[in-house]
């Protein structure tokens, strides 16, 4: 099955790829260019993706190919099928056990930013807090709070909670495909956000994992009620 362009396209620009400033994690560029194609949905769920089709569509072989399908098997992001691979389905009850599970590990990103963040660090981080200030345009203010997220693992310096928070999220991009969740402003999270740079500033690891957790905990309630009220089963 080759790549297709949905609707989605518009929602994967607001949602920037989780681990875009981790490629040095390694993975070919077919590996990285199919992994961005799965993430911005151009593949219709339950399609199978075959060897043959996917080597003619990008231009390669099959080995190389089979080589990246294994890998994103193994990040979670498919499943194997009766022929070939299938981008995976999950249900609003996986959704919910990623996001305990991202709460759990980028809490402690926090406290460890905390206490190891150096000056570049805490710039990045005043930067993307600054873009979801100053901008009234709701994509862009998402695009800055997944940067901003994506910083604060950074600033941890621990490359394995890194690496398990992209996955994490890359996950919840194919799993949760309802509505964004709403922010409850861009106020809320701009304060929300304050906490927890403001703590990772003043090096106070218990402050910055109380104020990361928190604010977390607020977009999984935020989650359940959209589902819930939507009826939202991701398809």
């Amino acid at each position: 099955m080759t790549p297709r362009r949905t609707t989605a396209d518009d929602a994967s620009a607001a949602a920037p790829d989780a681990g875009a400033g981790a490629l040095e994690q390694g993975g070919s560029e077919l590996y990285w260019r199919l992994r961005q194609d799965v993430l911005d949905g151009r593949f219709p769920r339950g399609a199978p993706l075959l060897e043959t089709a996917l080597a003619t569509a990008y231009g390669t072989s099959r080995t190389p190919v089979r080589e990246a399908l294994n890998l994103l098997e193994h990040d979670g992001l498919l499943e194997r099928a009766a022929r070939g691979y299938r981008v995976r389905s999950g249900t609003p009850e996986d959704v919910v056990e990623i996001y305990e599970a991202r709460i759990a590990l980028e809490s402690e990103a926090a406290a460890s930013a905390a206490l190891r963040r150096t000056d570049l660090d805490l710039a990045r981080l005043r930067h993307q807090h600054d873009l979801i200030r100053d901008s009234g345009d709701e994509r862009l203010v998402r695009a800055a709070n997944f940067r901003f997220h994506e910083a604060l693992w950074q600033a941890g310096h621990n490359d394995t909670v890194t690496q398990l928070l992209v996955k994490l999220t890359a996950r919840l991009r194919i799993y949760d495909s309802g509505p964004p969740s709403p922010f409850g402003g861009a106020e809320e999270l701009h304060a929300e956000h304050e906490d927890i740079l403001r703590a990772i500033a003043d090096h106070d690891a218990e402050a910055a994992r109380a104020a990361a957790r928190g604010h977390l905990q607020r977009s999984l309630e935020q989650r359940i009620r959209s589902m819930v009220e939507g009826d939202g089963t991701p398809p």
